[in-house]
């Protein structure tokens, strides 16, 4: 609880009794003294304990705590990976300024928000190669405009080039 270690979010919950919260052990609140707080082993033991989620950490809604603006941004990548995106696309797709969004994807999801549409865009080169289409068609049909770009971004991210992966 003092370190803020996310590892253990989920494993138990935090009951603050003087404010009536529950957190996760990760929640970056000021900490509470010790003779106001109780450990539960569940949400549903806070809860019954007549204890609210904190509205910081979002305790109630973990795991899924991503905002909707990243999940309505998560899908618009996935379903653009025929493309290539910029971040002035993330930014007006999102509504979002891009400094927040890279925040928000670094910190959720260990990734920059290109990384993760590039990762999205091998994805479905890979699948294209798994169905049978060319090196040159998967490259296109994933927003390449480049073919050594394209066995360079695959190698990098599979660990082995995007004709092997075909071959099998």
């Amino acid at each position: 609880m003092r370190e803020k270690d996310s590892g253990f979010n989920g494993q138990f919950y935090i009951g603050v009794h003087s404010t009536g919260i529950y957190c996760l052990p990760s929640c970056t609140a000021r900490a509470p003294l010790l003779k106001n707080v109780r450990f539960y082993p569940s949400r549903e033991d806070a809860l019954s304990a007549g204890l609210r989620g904190c509205k910081r950490c979002k305790s109630d809604k973990y795991p899924d705590v991503l905002p909707d603006w990243v999940k309505r941004l998560i899908t618009f990548m996935r379903e653009n990976k025929t493309i290539r995106l910029t971040e002035h696309d993330l930014s007006v797709a999102s509504g979002v300024d891009i400094t927040t969004v890279r925040r928000h994807f670094r910190a959720q999801l260990e990734m920059t928000p290109l990384a993760f549409h590039r990762r999205q865009r091998l994805l479905n080169a890979q699948g294209l190669l798994s169905a049978g289409s060319t090196t040159l068609d998967a490259a296109y049909e994933s927003g390449y405009e480049s073919p050594s770009g394209f066995n360079a971004a695959y190698k990098k991210e599979f660990g082995f080039s995007p004709g092997r992966s075909h071959a099998r």
